[in-house]
């Protein structure tokens, strides 16, 4: 199969990650190129939502639940706004030309760049990711379609767990799972089609929404954001082959639009269009949005929000202190500040994960941890040399800037956290300030890129400001000499000449490096490390030699839990992290060699398993826990079981001696 027998698949995924969104966002009163910006932050936020309304009420996940979800929140977003608040809608921009064919260029260049790499790492739309984390997307996807729910209250329960314990952000899962009703596709087509749309448009479309709040509606800033995009190994594809942290993926793509709503309510923006009501409408919508794809990108929201806060009570105190106030106003004004830093307080407590993680260790001393943030080189990947010298140029350019120290700010909030979690020892300070992240150097290297972007973005302006004078006399001269009728046209290619240039210069190096590294988690051979070529022919003759309903036996640490998602066949475990249960353990431990008296044939009939895979001793990862499995591995010689199906050295067996 080739990627152009999934273009309707990508159809797909383009429709319901962008519609539910547009329509939401008009009727907040959204209007221009902002509705693109945001519309797939909105379309998060619905289908969370939905997924958990659809799971309240028993309403099956399809479309009707999406449906539902985006026409009632647009009723009532339309509603607030015109009778309660009385807000107009928000003037359509008078955007040029120019403005718009930057905005074109940019989400070319990032949709070119970026799905080049994304198509690289996933070689062919059949391969999935051989890694840990995948284990349980996948399987969560054909979970949703086949218990019908997609709340992210409940999703959990597909391992076992109950209570808090079942709280699993499923945003991205529930999108995934109704790319592959709408489309028919595979759950692992739906996972990529979904990733690359992720990746290649709504990352680099909301980066130039942020970029166009900062600098203002200047066409080569906005294609610059967009050719940027794909500069940056730390994500998205760092991150592809890290985990994956799919769920991760998707809330930092839409975050920067998030963040772009932010900087229009502190009124940082160059862009002061849309009226406060609206803004905290799209925030309040956004902050679900967020949580339900992954929580530590709402908790990215927060930190990023300190500095801009702050920046915000600066800039007005002194308007107030110019404007001779005194007394109430600086009470309130204090009040308000003392507010916000609270409610930072409360949300940085609030949205740490249940349970603390310390697994991943400082690997680097405190000086190297800094030069790979400031040349984002992360995690001792090769430096991004020229979006990394932009930026330098560009936190020159803020801090000289008396309105724009906070930006630098905000690009250094993960810089600290970054460092923090790749050189400091465990303990109270690194878990306070990255526990939120797991203190995992991914996920907070994943976040650099963000205000990097923007700082780029205007040290590239610079730049180009310098080098425009000089090239426009010239420019006219060749109008003139062509008999152009545009001569601002010559100047215009000029710029896109400019912007191609540092594209293509931003993919060198380290961008081949990560693509070459994170493909070899997607190679599908018989060297595969969780299910290689034999075990999937096996697998996928499932549909043929095990009957409806029956169970099969798995070790997940061997591949055997992927049995469920590529087959849609039940197994005893989804994932290697599975909820504690003795009944199921002495499955696992005995039923290659059940006798037909013993416990556990009793607890195999109530259960319906009826066969095993053994997948045999090469374990993804070297734990303990992956020998954990004596009755489901190397038992075809037992008396208990006979052969089914065989390829190399991957078996089906069926369980003979329970009857």
């Amino acid at each position: 199969m080739t990627w152009w027998n999934v273009l309707p698949e990508m159809a797909a995924a383009l429709a319901l990650v962008f519609a539910p969104g547009l329509i939401l966002a008009y009727c907040i009163g959204v209007r221009g190129l902002g509705l693109v910006g945001l519309a797939p932050l909105l379309t998060v936020a619905i289908f969370g939502v939905a997924g958990i309304a659809a799971g309240f009420t028993g309403i099956p996940w399809n479309l009707l639940p999406v449906t539902l979800t985006t026409l009632g929140a647009s009723v009532v977003a339309w509603t607030l706004s015109r009778f309660l608040w009385k807000t107009s809608a928000a003037p359509v921009e008078k955007v040029s030309f120019h403005v718009v064919a930057g905005a074109a260029l940019g989400t070319a260049f990032g949709a070119f760049f970026v799905g080049r790499r994304m198509l690289q790492v996933i070689g062919s739309p059949e391969n999935f990711a051989q890694r840990f984390d995948n284990v349980f997307h996948l399987n969560a996807i054909q979970y949703i379609n086949q218990t019908g729910n997609a709340s992210s209250l409940t999703l959990g329960n597909m391992v076992g767990a109950e209570g808090g314990s079942a709280l699993y952000p499923s945003a991205w899962h529930s999108i995934a799972a109704l790319i592959a009703q709408v489309s028919g596709s595979s759950v692992v087509i739906s996972e990529n089609v979904l990733n690359i749309v992720i990746a290649a448009i709504i990352w680099p479309t909301a980066l130039m929404f942020l970029v166009r709040t900062i600098v203002g509606w200047r066409p080569i800033a906005l294609a610059l954001a967009g050719a940027f995009s794909a500069g940056y190994a730390a994500f998205p594809i760092s991150i592809m082959d890290f985990g994956p942290l799919y769920p991760n993926i998707l809330a930092y793509a839409i975050l920067p639009a998030a963040t772009a709503v932010l900087v229009q309510l502190c009124n940082l923006g160059a862009t002061h269009g849309t009226n406060r009501s609206t803004l905290w409408m799209i925030l309040v919508v956004a902050i679900p949005g967020l949580a339900l794809s992954q929580t530590n990108g709402l908790l990215a929201l927060v930190a990023f929000a300190l500095p801009m806060g702050l920046a915000a009570a600066w800039t007005q105190w002194l308007r107030v202190r110019s404007a001779g106030a005194h007394g109430l106003a600086f009470y309130k004004l204090a009040a308000g500040t003392g507010v916000g830093l609270l409610a930072f307080v409360v949300f940085w407590k609030l949205l740490r994960p249940l349970a603390e993680y310390d697994g991943w260790a400082p690997f680097t001393t405190q000086a190297g941890a800094v030069g790979e943030a400031v040349v984002n080189g992360a995690i001792g990947r090769p430096p991004a040399w020229v979006v990394s010298i932009l930026a330098l140029i560009g936190i020159h350019r803020v801090l000289r800037n008396y309105a724009k120290p906070w930006i630098f700010f905000c690009w250094l909030v993960p810089v600290v956290l970054y460092v923090t979690t790749a050189s400091t020892p465990k303990g109270f300070w690194r878990s306070l300030l990255t526990g939120g992240w797991y203190q995992d150097s991914y996920r907070l290297a994943a976040l650099l890129p963000i205000f990097s972007v923007v700082l780029a973005v205007i040290g590239s302006l610079f730049l180009w400001d310098a080098i425009r004078p000089r090239l426009k006399p010239g420019a006219n001269r060749l109008a003139e000499s062509i008999r152009a009728k545009y001569p601002t046209a010559v100047l215009g290619a000029c710029a896109g000449l400019f912007v191609l240039a540092l594209a293509a210069a931003s993919q060198y190096g380290t961008m081949g490096l990560i693509t070459k590294e994170a493909s070899a988690a997607y190679i599908m051979d018989s060297t595969a490390p969780i299910v290689d070529s034999d075990e999937l022919a096996v697998i996928n003759r499932l549909s043929r030699t095990v009957p409806a309903g029956d169970v099969i036996a798995v070790n997940p640490w061997n591949g055997g839990a992927l049995a469920y998602a590529l087959s849609g066949k039940n197994v005893t475990n989804y994932h290697m992290f599975t909820a504690d249960d003795p009944d199921r353990k002495k499955i696992e431990k005995e039923i290659g060699l059940a006798h037909p008296d013993s416990d556990v044939c009793e607890i195999v009939k109530e259960r319906r398993v009826k066969y095993i895979l053994d997948f045999g001793k090469k374990y993804l990862a070297n734990s303990a826990a992956a020998n954990d499995y004596p009755g489901l591995v190397d038992v075809k010689d037992s008396a208990s079981v006979e052969l089914v199906d065989v390829q190399g050295d991957a078996r089906l067996l069926r369980v003979v001696s329970c009857g």
